[in-house]
């Protein structure tokens, strides 16, 4: 098997070996099957539902409810962001992911179950070399709640800050160098009490349970224990870490995440000036 701290320069990779999994999707409750298999280099991530084919890319994906959302002609295809993530922190650059149903399932809204997949299976080399999107000035793209700064630099680096409502900060910073399965992939979703309640009266999360995400009263945890002190911190990047797997490139750069969001990182892609080596 490849160690993944490896798996950021140097050729492109795909699976060992397909395989599937099933569950229920946050929003809809619905059962939705998942299989993954390998493809040929420069392939990219490749999303297959109802006979479509529809490659990863920035204009076929948008920023949903909270999510990441894959467009097709049959119904978009929302949650993508954790199974995009696992990819891109275990090294996966071709993939086809045929999907039945309307969610990526959820499981307890980290990476945890996809990289373990990945890593049980493992990954191969291929002939390609892997692309690199190089950044090339700074921009900094915020609204109401945060902001994100990308910046020139060598290598990746993803530091992210959150501040809850109560105004406690919590920081992490990642490195091209570091384990994904080990620091990122199992930091969970994370929702506060009466946003929750509302979320239920309105009919949404038919799927969740207490097991789907961390239930927040203020700052203290009401329905698990913290896998991390700032696991909210971490699983702000482990989203990141999707939604610029849209590119289907890795990226040089330096990044700060303030209170991210999908519509943040959308928004910092559109305007990234960058060059692929």
């Amino acid at each position: 098997m490849v160690d993944e701290k490896d798996l950021f320069f140097g050729v492109q990779h795909t699976l060992s070996q397909e395989f599937e999994f099933f569950g229920l999707g946050l929003l809809s409750g619905q059962i939705s099957t998942i299989r993954v298999k390998p493809t040929q280099g420069d392939s990219g991530i490749i999303f297959k539902s109802n006979g479509e084919y529809i490659k990863l890319s920035v204009s076929t994906t948008y920023p949903g409810f909270h999510n990441l959302t894959l467009k097709t002609s049959s119904g978009d295809i929302m949650y993508i962001e954790h199974l995009l993530s696992a990819f891109w922190g275990l090294g996966v650059d071709n993939a086809i992911v045929e999907i039945s149903g309307s969610e990526v399932p959820f499981f307890d809204g980290s990476a945890l179950i996809f990289s373990e997949r990945l890593l049980q299976i493992g990954v191969e080399p291929q002939n390609s070399l892997r692309k690199y999107c190089i950044i090339k000035d700074k921009v900094k793209v915020e609204d109401e709640r945060g902001y994100i700064v990308a910046e020139p630099s060598g290598e990746f680096i993803v530091t992210a800050v959150y501040r809850s409502p109560t105004n406690k900060e919590e920081e992490f910073t990642f490195t091209q160098d570091m384990s994904y399965a080990d620091e990122i992939a199992i930091a969970r979703t994370f929702i506060y009490e009466d946003e929750l309640k509302n979320a239920l009266e309105a009919g949404l999360f038919k799927g969740g349970n207490e097991d789907s995400a961390i239930v927040f009263r203020g700052d203290t945890p009401l329905n698990t224990e913290l896998r991390f002190d700032n696991e909210r911190a971490r699983h702000k990047i482990l989203d990141f870490l999707g939604d610029i797997f849209v590119l289907n490139l890795r990226i040089l750069g330096k990044f700060f995440l303030y209170n991210s969001s999908h519509k943040l990182s959308r928004k910092m892609l559109n305007v990234l000036k960058y060059e692929i080596l």
